[in-house]
């Protein structure tokens, strides 16, 4: 595999694929949201939870490629116990992170994650989303990544808090 698809599929991307922690169904959940590719058929489906204006327990069913099975499994570790506000916030913030302008001096993943192990005050970690940033340099999969978040967009849509 060549550096740029060793940095693509990252051993954590290539290990969620393969285990996913958060794969599976709700039997009733609060809240569903799908995304569809329909460029290369990746799908994934959000089952949510809620406790008050807190999200309890995610999964997802997610049929796809390594990315999109991963990014799936991170927003599901990442959003679970969250308010719907900063979930609303992490993913408005992960999907600008994906499609930021690159910084000339930004050429590796590991300085494009410090931008998210570190962020300024007041905005929402993406702890955890670290390996997903190598998509930043693979244009042509960002999609994959930003499935499982446009799938949690039609969940909360019609989600008042």
């Amino acid at each position: 595999m060549n550096g740029a698809a060793q940095d693509l599929y990252d051993r954590q991307i290539v290990e969620r694929a393969r285990n996913p922690l958060y794969a599976g169904e709700l039997p009733v959940p609060d809240l569903q949201g799908e995304g569809r590719n329909p460029l290369c058929g990746d799908r994934t489906r959000l089952d949510i939870t809620l406790e008050g204006h807190h999200i309890s327990q995610i999964r997802h069913r997610t049929r796809g490629c390594a990315l999109c099975i991963a990014a799936a499994d991170m927003l599901a570790e990442r959003l679970g116990g969250c308010g719907l506000e900063e979930a609303r916030a992490v993913g408005a913030r992960f999907s600008a992170m994906l499609v930021a302008p690159d910084d000339p001096a930004e050429t590796t993943v590991q300085k494009a994650a410090k931008r998210i192990e570190n962020p300024p005050e007041g905005i929402p970690s993406l702890g955890g989303m670290e390996p997903l940033m190598a998509v930043r340099f693979h244009k042509a999969r960002i999609r994959c990544v930003e499935l499982p978040w446009v799938a949690l967009k039609e969940a909360l849509a019609h989600v008042r808090v």
